[in-house]
């Protein structure tokens, strides 16, 4: 069944795509330094648009996939200076220069952190899923198959050593 929705929750005429389109330039400049939406409403002036904003943005289309990048942004300009910086240090490698402390830092760090890094340098661990009921009955079972008679095995032992003893 084909639903045309002429009004939104309140009654009132839902908002063009050009509204929002404007709501968005109005908050791009707080977005893009990683703020919250709500924060960047806030100082956009457009609190009392925050229903209609939110209403959109749950929709998860083009106006909150742009919300998104706006925010990321930072991300990604750090991710181009540290790209920067390790390139510079692979040329300087390549000359047989030597690198500075802070660019070993820069290097190390981007080894450890960036994703892209990350089968090169990170250690992986699989962890298993089991219920904490099974691990104590598994535990259990590895403390009585572990129990080892030392003084049995100590009388073995030096049985074994005078048998060998005597057959010398």
């Amino acid at each position: 069944m084909l639903y045309i929705r002429l009004m939104d929750i309140s009654g009132r005429p839902p908002h063009s795509d050009e509204q929002y389109q404007i709501w968005l330039n109005e908050m791009a400049p707080f977005l893009q330094l990683g703020n919250s939406l709500y924060y960047a409403m806030e100082k956009a002036n457009l609190i009392r648009n925050k229903d209609s904003i939110y209403r959109k943005c749950r929709l998860n289309d083009w106006f909150c996939e742009k919300i998104h990048a706006f925010q990321s942004y930072p991300g990604e300009v750090v991710n181009t200076i540290f790209s920067r910086i390790v390139f510079i240090a692979d040329e300087k490698i390549k000359r047989g220069e030597p690198i500075s402390k802070e660019e070993w830092r820069a290097l190390r760090f981007f080894a450890e952190k960036h994703r892209s890094s990350q089968p090169f340098f990170v250690q992986r661990y699989e962890v298993a899923q089991v219920e904490p009921d099974k691990i104590g009955k598994l535990l259990d079972e590895i403390e009585v198959a572990n129990k080892t008679d030392y003084a049995k095995l100590a009388n073995e032992a030096s049985k074994s050593l005078i048998q060998a003893k005597i057959s010398l």
